[in-house]
C-alpha cells in the first residue's frame, strides 16, 4: 500500500513501533494489508459479485490495526478509505476482510466505510483453528 500522510500527534507511543527515515523519527500508528494475489481461497473470496471473473479483481485487507492509544479517532476510517482508492488503481472490484463476530467496534468501522455482510465462518472451523468464529465481509469498488 502506498504511504498514507504523516499525522502530527501529540502522545505518547512508549509501546507503539518506532523508527527513524533519513535522521527524522517517525512512529508506526496504524497498519492494513491489501492482499491480490493470481488466485484466492475460497474462505477469502467469497461470492460477492456473482459473476466469472478472475480473482485477480479481487483482494483481501488484512492486518487492519491501529494503536490501542489512537482508537475512535478515525484513523482505522482513512486506513480503509485510503486501501479502496489503492484497490482501485490496481484495478480491484471488490474487496473482502474477516472481522470476529464479537469484534462490534471494528464491525461498526467496516459498515461504516461501505463493507456488507457476506457469510459466518461455521463454529466448528472456528473451533478446529482455535480462533475466535469470524464473519466475512465484502465491498464492492464502482469502476470508472
Amino acid at each position: 500500500m502506498s504511504h498514507i500522510s504523516s499525522l502530527s500527534l501529540s502522545h505518547d507511543f512508549s509501546s507503539a513501533c518506532k523508527f527513524s527515515v533519513g535522521g527524522e523519527d517517525r512512529v508506526v500508528v496504524g497498519t492494513l494489508d491489501l492482499n491480490q494475489c493470481l488466485s484466492l481461497p475460497d474462505e477469502i473470496a467469497g461470492t460477492k459479485p456473482e459473476v466469472d471473473e478472475p480473482d485477480i479483481t479481487r483482494a483481501y485487507l488484512s492486518n487492519v490495526c491501529v494503536a490501542e492509544e489512537l482508537h475512535r479517532n478515525g484513523l482505522g476510517y482513512e486506513l480503509l478509505e485510503k486501501s479502496k482508492l489503492v484497490a482501485h488503481d490496481w484495478g480491484i472490484t471488490d474487496l473482502y476482510v474477516h472481522v470476529a463476530v464479537d469484534n462490534e467496534p471494528a464491525k461498526k468501522l467496516y459498515t461504516k466505510s461501505g463493507f456488507i455482510y457476506e457469510s459466518d465462518e461455521p463454529a466448528w472451523q472456528a473451533r478446529f483453528l482455535d480462533r475466535p468464529r469470524r464473519l466475512l465481509l465484502w465491498k464492492g469498488l464502482a469502476s470508472s
